[in-house]
């Protein structure tokens, strides 16, 4: 029996069309998949595939679909020259559809960048299911890509004792062979996440005490609590770690003409002002300062 040709055509449609789907398919994930800080963190996973593998499949499958796309148009390219030139005449007879789809299309480019209604309304949903998977302070990690640290770092870095640490790891069941290890792969191994790890070190952690009555500087500011993960605190919670008085706090930030919520975090409220979290921290603790 004559063995059939390969179908390029055939071929070319099927990727296009399997690419797509893959591309829709996590398009929907990642619109609800937790922010990265966290799906890092607790180590997320949906289907048994983590963020990562989700980007990595929606990039690929991007590619491939505007791959497939272009051969497409190489292979027929005759065939749609000549369907362009023949239907220019029908065409024309739709240029209020034309000029409509037209429309809309720049309306989403536009809208997307300057999150104008209702495609801000889109982007802000996918940010309330991205923030709904975040139940505790504890879904929080202290700064971002702490989980990319190894555990000799990550001790240093928030003040607890090595020694303590391991017995501590030890005496939950964690096995650690190298502290020179992320907290990634430690929890991998262990099949537990770097937020349970964590969760098991914090009692170790040492605060670092300021000296009362400290003055603080704006340099002062930047050095203690850069990539301490200050724009995802509530004025709230940052005034109970500070020990200030809330109002105080507001009345301040009113003197320089920003008002902020309890509960507002601080990177939601620097947006809303065009300035960064730092600088509203600024604010509250340096004596005078102006955002410049």
């Amino acid at each position: 029996m004559k063995e059939k040709r390969f179908h390029n055509r055939g071929f070319i449609t099927f990727l296009t069309g399997l690419s797509f789907l893959i591309m829709t398919i996590t398009g929907v994930v990642l619109y609800f998949v937790p922010h990265g800080r966290i799906a890092y963190w607790v180590d997320w996973k949906f289907i048994a595939l983590t963020k990562t593998d989700w980007d990595n499949m929606h990039i690929v499958s991007s590619i491939v679909f505007a791959a497939a796309g272009i051969y497409h148009i190489y292979y027929n390219w005759k065939a749609l020259v000549n369907y362009i030139v023949n239907k220019v005449s029908d065409s024309m007879r739709l240029k209020k559809e034309l000029y409509l789809a037209s429309a809309i299309s720049l309306f989403v480019i536009i809208g997307s960048i300057y999150l104008i209604p209702p495609v801000n309304y889109i982007i802000e949903f996918s940010g309330y299911l991205k923030d709904s998977w975040v139940s505790s302070k504890e879904y929080e990690p202290p700064f971002g890509h702490a989980e990319e640290l190894s555990l000799k770092v990550f001790t240093k870095k928030m003040n607890i004792n090595l020694d303590g640490a391991l017995t501590e790891l030890t005496k939950q069941g964690i096995t650690v062979h190298d502290t020179k290890e992320s907290l990634k792969d430690i929890a991998r191994a262990n099949n537990t996440n770097p937020m349970i790890l964590y969760s098991h070190l914090k009692e170790h952690e040492q605060k670092k005490a300021l000296p009362a009555g400290t003055i603080w500087t704006a340099d002062m500011v930047e050095e203690t609590f850069s990539g301490t993960g200050v724009g995802r605190k509530t004025l709230s919670h940052l005034c109970d770690e500070l020990e200030m008085d809330l109002e105080d706090v507001r009345a301040r930030l009113l003197d320089n003409n920003i008002d902020m919520k309890a509960e507002e975090t601080m990177k939601k409220a620097a947006d809303r002002y065009g300035v960064h979290s730092i600088d509203i921290l600024k604010i509250i603790l340096v004596a005078n300062y102006k955002i410049r």
